[in-house]
């Protein structure tokens, strides 16, 4: 045979292959599209049918089914936490329209139940027990092509969280070699403690001097006082007011006063850190930014905040400056106070030469807008070489999605701990 007809054989199988392969990626979209159907008209069904009680009835059957799990949840009633699951469930079904950005909210979330010694096996168990309530829930509208689409789409939450998690397991089980427990003793104090047994002065040795790069992990770093600011993020009056046109007005009107509350419980704590120590001692510093020109027509704020609308391009002024909440209101004179007028307050502010003269190496941010402002804030201040945790239910935006969306963003630059916890590692230390 010629090479020519070899070429045009080629060129014909090529052909045959290219269309197998189109219409392939036809059925399998096609095939998507079903379920993802079936799946969202089904939890519509059990949203306007059972809404929370859905979530009860999963906890009532995982429990009495596995009653071994029980012990990794909170005592007493359940309602907050089948809550908490209803939303994950409804934001999971909401983001099929969109799975690239679903999967690595479900990674990070598996990194977190990994931390809470959630295993493979318990995946297997919620995904039975979740569909048996599904099928107890919709009765007669539990078709086979409903159970088809349920089934796959939980395989693939269950996988996705299930492999974070054991990376996540793999990552803590390599490190370590150093433990940061805030008092470190330098070697030759160490030495002298086992030739004589004498008192030493104990010492506090820089963070930074501590990291082992690539085998310290910042979850291992707890906050340190001494060496810790917290950072309010634009929670002002001007910025905290609800709209009550807002199509997220359940959620806006639950987490903003939570936000407000927490952050109040940071400072309060921070302040009583601070009265300990002697006039000019560094320490548990309180850093307020905030949305105010230097300018009372506006005139200096950045492009983007001229463009994002009439409150940003005509902000709080010195004539009439920003008006703060209660419990979450600077001291003059005592607290850092630091206008800006741009997103992120590490380019429209000195922040940093700030930070560096207080001897700041850890940050504790909170405030508002999660996927904004706050996240801007992380990264620059992780890219400057801070310690980030963020107090992520001190934190808030406009919408649930949007909330996730700049924790997930904040995940790889920062620590994520709830503001209880922040306060435990500040009192412990």
């Amino acid at each position: 045979m010629s090479d020519a007809g070899e070429e045009a054989i080629a060129a014909s199988a090529a052909k045959k292959a290219d269309k197998e392969t189109t219409e392939e990626k036809k059925d399998d979209d096609a095939l998507f599209e079903t379920r993802k159907h079936a799946i969202q008209s089904t939890w519509k069904a059990v949203e306007d049918s059972l809404g929370v009680a859905a979530t009860e009835l999963f906890y009532k059957h995982l429990f009495e089914e596995y009653p071994d799990v029980r012990s990794m949840f909170p005592d007493g009633d359940m309602k907050e936490q089948a809550e908490k699951l209803f939303k994950t469930v409804t934001l999971a079904v909401d983001y099929l329209k969109d799975v690239p950005s679903l999967l690595p909210i479900l990674a990070d979330l598996g990194g977190k139940h990994a931390a809470w010694d959630v295993k493979p096996e318990h995946y297997d168990a919620v995904g039975e027990c979740l569909i048996w309530t599904l099928k107890t829930g919709l009765g007669d509208a539990w078709t086979d092509e409903v159970a088809d689409a349920w089934v796959w789409v939980y395989q693939i939450i269950a996988k996705t969280m299930s492999d974070a998690g054991e990376e996540a397991r793999a990552a803590k089980a390599d490190k370590k070699d150093v433990q940061f427990t805030g008092d470190v003793k330098e070697p030759e104090e160490a030495k002298a403690v086992q030739k004589q047994e004498v008192p030493i002065v104990e010492k506090q040795a820089s963070i930074r001097s501590l990291i082992r790069a690539g085998k310290t992990d910042r979850n291992d770093i707890q906050l340190r006082p001494v060496s810790t600011a917290l950072l309010v993020i634009d929670i002002q009056k001007e910025l905290a007011r609800i709209d009550e046109d807002s199509p997220n007005i359940d959620y806006v009107k639950k987490v903003f006063p939570r936000m407000i509350e927490n952050t109040a419980r940071l400072i309060n704590l921070m302040r009583k850190n601070r009265s300990t120590l002697e006039p000019k001692e560094t320490g548990s510093e309180i850093i307020f930014t905030y949305c105010q020109a230097l300018t009372d027509d506006s005139r200096d704020v950045s492009l983007d905040y001229k463009l994002s609308g009439s409150f940003l391009a005509n902000l709080p002024s010195p004539s009439r400056p920003a008006q703060f909440i209660d419990g979450v209101r600077p001291i003059v004179g005592q607290d850092v106070m630091l206008p800006k007028t741009s997103c992120s307050v590490f380019n429209a502010t000195n922040i940093d030469y700030v930070l560096r003269n207080l001897d700041v190496e850890q940050l504790v941010i909170c405030g508002q807008l999660t996927d904004q402002c706050v996240e801007s804030a992380v990264r620059d201040a992780a890219d400057r070489g801070y310690l980030v945790t963020v107090a992520e239910d001190a934190c808030t935006a406009l919408s649930e999605s949007d909330h996730l969306k700049g924790l997930h963003g904040m995940r790889g630059f920062s620590r994520m701990l709830s503001t209880d916890e922040v306060l435990q590692e500040l009192r412990q230390n």
